[in-house]
C-alpha cells in the first residue's frame, strides 16, 4: 500500500485564459482569510491544481492572510495574465496551526517539518511559541539565526514608501499588514507580519493608529522603523524587555533561566531586588525608594483605545 503524500503548502502558477483564471475566491464569516470556492473544470487554476476549499497564503510571493477580500482580489490583477498563489488545504492548514508554524513557499518544495523532531525544531519556520528562548536558534543548514529587532530605513519613492500598515482588536500595537514587491519598503528589509516599536527612534507602541501614521509622515521623504517578526516579538515579551536600536546590532538580553531573566544590554528593564533576593524583610528607606521606582520602570505602555473600530489600517 502506497504511503500518504505528505502534508506540504502548493504554490500554484496560473496563466490567464480566454475566460479568465477560472476560479472563485470568497471570504467566509468567522474564519480568517480568503478561500477557493469553486475551480471551473478545464480552466487555468485546475490545471495549476488549484482546489475548492484550498485557503490562499500569499499572492505572488506576499503573504494576504491579513488583507481584505478587495486587496487580495486586487493583488492578483497586479500581475497582468499570470499569477502565482501559495495554498493550503484544510488538513495542511490544520497541521501548521498545531505546529504554530508560518507557511512560507519554502515548505511547498520541502513540505513541513516533522511533529515530533528527534532533533531540534527548524526555527525559520517555527513561531515563537515551538522554539526554545535561546537567544540564537540553529538553522536548518547550522549557522545560528539570533532573534533581533531590524531596523528598516525607507527612502519615499513615486508611489510612497509601499507598505500597509494596520491594528486589528485582536492585539494591541501596530502591524506591517503587506508590502508592495519592489518598494523601497521592501528593499528596506520591510516584512508582512512586523511589530512596528519605533518611528524614527521615539517608541511608538502606546500610540493610536493615527498618531504613528503622523509619526511616520513627520519627514516627508524617509522613515527609519524599528520592528520586530513574530519570533523575536514573542522572545522579547518573555524577557519583558522593550526591543531598542541597542539590540539590533548590540548584546541581547540574556534568556529565561528558573523563572528569571537578566538584560545584558542596560535596557530601562528593572527587576525587583526583593523579589529577586528571595527575602521578605523590611526595607529601609532608600530601598522602598528603588523598589517603587523598579516598578514603576515596568509599568507597561497604556491601551490604545480601541472604541473606534475593529480594524485600522494606512497605506503608505
Amino acid at each position: 500500500m502506497a504511503a500518504p503524500e505528505p502534508l506540504r503548502p502548493r504554490l500554484c502558477r496560473l496563466v490567464r485564459g480566454e475566460h479568465g483564471y477560472g476560479f472563485h475566491l470568497h471570504g467566509e464569516k468567522g474564519r480568517r482569510g480568503q478561500f477557493i470556492r469553486r475551480v471551473e473544470p478545464g480552466s487555468p487554476a485546475e490545471a495549476a491544481a488549484l482546489r475548492a476549499g484550498d485557503r490562499l497564503i500569499e499572492v505572488n510571493g506576499v503573504n494576504v492572510e491579513g488583507e481584505t477580500h478587495h486587496q487580495v482580489v486586487q493583488r492578483i490583477k497586479a500581475v497582468e495574465g499570470q499569477t502565482r498563489l501559495l495554498v493550503v488545504d484544510k488538513e495542511t492548514d490544520e497541521e501548521l496551526r498545531r505546529q504554530q508554524l508560518t507557511c512560507t513557499e519554502e515548505m511547498a518544495q520541502r513540505g513541513l517539518p516533522p511533529a515530533h523532531d528527534p532533533w531540534e525544531p527548524k526555527p525559520d519556520w517555527a513561531r515563537g511559541g515551538s522554539l526554545s528562548s535561546e537567544v540564537a536558534q540553529k538553522d536548518v543548514n547550522g549557522p545560528l539565526r539570533e532573534l533581533r529587532p531590524r531596523l528598516c530605513h525607507l527612502q519615499k519613492g513615486p508611489q510612497g514608501y509601499g507598505f500597509n500598515l494596520h491594528s486589528d482588536k485582536s492585539r494591541p500595537g501596530q502591524y506591517i499588514r503587506s508590502v508592495d514587491p519592489g518598494s523601497p519598503a521592501a528593499h528596506s528589509g520591510l516584512r508582512a507580519q512586523d511589530r512596528l516599536i519605533e518611528v524614527n527612534g521615539q517608541n511608538v507602541e502606546g500610540l493610536r493608529h493615527a498618531e504613528v501614521v503622523a509619526s511616520i509622515k513627520a519627514r516627508e521623504d524617509e522613515a527609519r522603523l524599528l520592528v520586530v517578526d513574530p519570533e523575536t516579538d514573542e522572545h522579547f515579551k518573555r524577557l519583558r524587555v522593550t526591543p531598542t536600536e541597542e539590540h539590533v546590532e548590540g548584546p541581547l538580553p540574556s534568556p529565561v533561566t528558573n523563572g528569571t531573566s537578566s538584560a545584558q544590554d542596560g535596557s530601562t528593564w528593572k527587576r525587583d531586588p526583593f523579589q529577586e533576593s528571595g527575602l521578605h524583610l523590611s526595607p529601609t528607606a532608600a530601598e522602598a525608594k528603588e523598589k517603587v521606582r523598579a516598578t514603576r520602570v515596568n509599568k507597561r505602555a497604556p491601551q490604545m483605545d480601541w472604541n473606534r473600530k475593529r480594524e485600522i489600517f494606512s497605506n503608505f
